[in-house]
């Protein structure tokens, strides 16, 4: 193979393997939880008509298994943000298993801790704060023991670390 054959041999390698080394496993895409929402009962076509829709998702493992789950948000559709969040955890085969956790929020933000814990960040609002501007949030862990999470103690932070609500 010629100098110029094998440099472009190996520039479509170079494209073709990020983009499978980056692949996302099948319980880390929207539309396979959305789907293990749906065959749950938990979300419907005319939530998801209305905007109800995964979010936020986390990837890695939270149920100390070695494999990865999906830690989620449930958007409303609205300005109350993401108003859901839950777990559902990985297969060896990285297809989605059983939801461990759902539960309801206000302007969710996650972050995933390590291998068997996770973040929950949500606004707390003043008597007199719009709904823009929460005086403080409120950090909540989640541990993860062995068939099921535990929320720790609520901890109450100025500002909203970045890391919970980007995507």
């Amino acid at each position: 193979m010629n100098a110029p054959a094998a440099a472009a041999a190996l520039a479509a390698l170079a494209l073709v393997v990020p983009a499978t080394a980056s692949a996302k496993p099948a319980v880390c895409q929207r539309a396979a939880l959305e789907a293990e929402l749906v065959d749950g009962g938990q979300l419907d076509a005319d939530h998801i008509a209305n905007g109800e829709r995964v979010n936020l998702i986390r990837c890695g493992d939270v149920t100390d298994d070695g494999n990865t789950d999906a830690l989620f948000a449930v958007t409303s559709g609205g300005t109350a943000g993401n108003t859901r969040f839950g777990v559902i955890e990985g297969r060896e085969d990285a297809s989605p298993g059983a939801l461990v956790l759902y539960k309801r929020g206000y302007k969710v933000g996650l972050a995933r801790r390590d291998r068997r814990s996770f973040e929950v960040l949500q606004p707390h609002y003043a008597a007199a704060d719009p709904n823009c501007c929460p005086s403080s949030f409120r950090l909540t862990r989640y541990r993860w023991f062995g068939n099921g999470f535990s929320a720790g103690k609520a901890k109450k932070l100025k500002n909203a670390p970045r890391r919970f609500y980007r995507p």
